[in-house]
């Protein structure tokens, strides 16, 4: 046999079975870089490595996901049926960890491949309840980390059931950029179903798409698509207030070191008591935020968020709005719909806050550095049954015009001058 066949077969095989010592050392570190970013963007987690055993073809790693803000977990478990004392399940993630070029131990798994990278993953999903059980989840995670450290991960589980729950098919993909912090994903959920006792609890067609990239101020900016058909409860078969459909639409970026994003909003929510049925149907555009004010708010709303206590940094918070109402900014609502089974609500509006000097911007400057204008339309019944319910609000008719079936009024300011309809109205606290 030729000798430069020889040496090429030799290397191949130190290529696989010398390979996936060092790279199960680099795929262990990639998986530490992974965990500190999804920290870093799911706020309010704590995501943890409770164990990581290494070998040389392969490595077995479980890791735990939990909410950090115990004001939040309070709220959440009662709804869920689990009780009152705050303590949410604990999401538990098994993994598998093939390593080498060439991830010869994950070569039989439904997701084998011959491409070349760091290593190849099977996930399980359990959840750890507050008295130590464990409950398995349906579905497997199966994830790949390239060369480069970037991951890739599909979850999918066919419609089944266990217990009281149910679903339909389920899949959920993600792709991560290890330099950058990039990320996308997409997800469809053809059904949920949970029942406690006599509670139920549904979800019904979601489904959801993102390719966000990490600013230079820390947050990530890009396209966000989420539509959801129906989620409802019912207790003793009586169905409770529900919501949907649903379909929001949003994108953002930062130019200049500006903000700028666009967003729309369809919303049904039904078996409201006293109203019924409610929806709105809304479009808006913020732009000219500054993106390095907005990164301090958002880091303290985060502070706050996580400590648990909505009383730390109120004072820094206050400051930070401030900081970004004087570097100025637009909103602009270029819809808003509001129905109602007494009528409906329309309006479209704009708010400008103009560029001040921060150093003597406090909050008596914010009305003088805004401009504003609307207009809105009242449906005749929706007034008339307002101006039923209270007596009090007879005085609002006198800035309507009455134009058919409709109400109109235009409002606007402007250097602390406020007109309606084009009249002059004093304000009080000028």
């Amino acid at each position: 046999m030729n000798k430069g066949v020889i040496v090429l077969l030799v290397g191949l095989a130190l290529v696989v079975m010398v390979s996936p010592g060092i790279v199960g050392m680099l795929a262990e570190n990639s998986v530490d870089e992974q965990i500190d970013q999804a920290t870093t963007a799911g706020q309010g987690l704590s995501i943890t490595t409770e164990r990581f055993d290494r070998g040389w073809f392969s490595s077995q790693g479980r890791h735990r996901i939990e909410l950090q803000n115990p004001n939040s977990a309070g709220s959440i478990t009662p709804f869920l049926g689990l009780g009152d004392n705050g303590d949410l399940p604990v999401l538990i993630v098994d993994t598998e960890l093939s390593h080498g070029l060439i991830a010869l131990t994950a070569l039989a798994d439904e997701n084998g491949s011959l491409m070349p990278g760091l290593g190849r993953a099977v996930s399980t999903l359990s959840l750890e309840m507050h008295d130590g059980s464990i409950i398995p989840l349906p579905g497997k995670v199966y994830s790949s980390l390239s060369l480069t450290g970037d991951l890739s991960s599909n979850y999918r589980t066919a419609a089944g059931s266990q217990g009281p729950a149910s679903w339909g098919n389920i899949e959920i993909n993600f792709e991560s950029d290890a330099t950058s912090g990039d990320h996308s994903y997409a997800g469809t959920i053809e059904s949920l179903q949970f029942t406690r006792d006599d509670n139920l609890f549904v979800l019904l067609g979601a489904s959801f798409v993102g390719d966000l990239e990490m600013s230079e101020f820390g947050f990530a900016v890009g396209d966000v698509q989420l539509t959801l058909d129906n989620l409802f409860s019912s207790t003793d078969g009586a169905r409770e207030a529900s919501v949907g459909p649903v379909v929001f639409n949003t994108h953002s970026s930062i130019n200049d070191g500006r903000l700028n994003s666009e967003s729309e909003l369809q919303l049904t929510i039904e078996g409201i008591p006293a109203i019924e049925r409610f929806s709105i149907d809304t479009k808006l555009a913020l732009t000219g935020v500054d993106g390095l004010a907005l990164r301090r708010l958002v880091e303290n709303l985060q502070l706050m968020q996580n400590s648990g206590n909505y009383t730390v940094n109120q004072e820094a918070i206050r400051e930070n709005v401030l900081d970004i109402i004087a570097a100025g900014a637009d909103l602009n609502i270029e819809r808003l719909e509001v129905s109602l089974p007494m009528g409906t609500i329309k309006s479209v509006m704009n708010i400008r806050f103009f560029e001040n000097d921060r150093a003597d911007f406090g909050w008596t400057s914010v009305l003088l550095a805004m401009e504003a204008d609307a207009k809105f339309e009242f449906s005749a019944a929706f007034v008339d049954m307002a101006m039923m319910m209270s007596s009090e609000l007879e005085i609002v008719r006198s800035f309507l015009n009455k134009n058919g079936d409709v109400y109109e009024m235009e409002v606007a300011y402007k250097k602390a001058l406020l007109t309606i309809n084009g009249l002059p109205v004093p304000i009080p606290v000028l």
